[in-house]
């Protein structure tokens, strides 16, 4: 089975194998401007549709992970495959399907590494993650700011209630250098939770609205760029919400146990309690843990 996807990082090496929550995985490297990469895996010959749907959604979740805790760029598709015996290994599997890539181009990072990754342990986790990969690499911001308000749709009530919650008690944290993005703002009082769910969601959402409401103009100048600087806005709110609330703040490591077998993620609890050696060089990426916060 071919599961393709995008990756504005460059790995430092073209090959990888590992196992991530029980299916083994070949990642081949592509040339970045010609060909997207794919994971690989062996699926048997009489797989039930479920058992593709779980290797392709497994394999979305680990990308899920890489992304958050890389800061790439990354998008998953499927892009098919090739039948094989099942007796077949995986280390002599390659890329039969190709396709092109899909992300838009604004540079990537050379070096990069998969020896750390996100720890998922909940839906609402996986859920979050995966909005926020999509938001992240779409090049059209009203898409972008829908997903990245969905992810405060996860586990929450209201998301305007939870900005406005959030802006209130942790300003400074939210605000950091990008003081510009919210001086620009036109809020008439609002409070900005207000704001973003009005002129920005319920407005990129419906296109025939009450007069009094704001409508948003396709190919307005002042449209497009109050849409972009809120899609950067309500960026921060979701990266702050997934960290703080939905505390995705722990790591999995790639490692061998004992030096031996196959390769596989191994969450920091686990590690503890076992002396095993790395599969590949630790990360020089690492995520920084948040302080909850109520």
């Amino acid at each position: 089975m071919h599961i393709g996807f995008d990756n504005s990082d460059r790995l430092w090496r073209r090959v990888y194998y590992f196992e991530y929550k029980g299916i083994r995985y070949k990642l081949i490297q592509n040339p970045s401007r010609k060909w997207c990469d794919v994971l690989l895996t062996i699926i048997p010959e009489r797989a039930s549709q479920g058992q593709m749907s779980l290797a392709y959604a497994t394999a979305s979740e680990f990308l899920s992970a890489l992304s958050w805790a890389n800061h790439s760029l990354v998008k998953v598709y499927p892009i098919g495959g090739a039948g094989v015996r099942e007796s077949f290994p995986l280390r002599r599997a390659r890329c039969c399907n190709r396709s092109f890539p899909r992300i838009p181009f604004c540079g990537y990072i050379i070096g990069a590494d998969i020896s750390c990754i996100a720890q998922i342990d909940s839906d609402e986790q996986r859920e979050a993650l995966a909005l926020f990969r999509e938001a992240a690499s779409s090049n059209n911001d009203y898409l972008s700011f829908l997903f990245f308000w969905q992810v405060l749709e996860v586990g929450s009530g209201d998301p305007a209630a939870l900005v406005n919650k959030i802006w209130q008690r942790h300003r400074a944290r939210i605000v950091g250098t990008r003081e510009d993005l919210f001086s620009n703002l036109n809020l008439n009082g609002r409070q900005l939770g207000d704001y973003l769910r009005e002129d920005c969601r319920n407005a990129i959402a419906h296109i025939r609205r009450h007069p009094e409401k704001t409508k948003i103009v396709m190919g307005s100048l002042e449209d497009e760029l109050r849409i972009s600087i809120s899609t950067d806005i309500v960026r921060q709110f979701a990266r702050f919400y997934i960290e703080g609330k939905l505390g995705v703040c722990k790591r999995m490591y790639l490692l061998r146990r004992h030096g031996r077998g196959f390769p596989a993620y191994v969450g920091e609890e686990e590690i503890r309690h076992f002396d095993d050696k790395p599969a590949y060089t630790l990360p020089r990426q690492t995520l920084t843990p948040r302080k909850p916060w109520h």
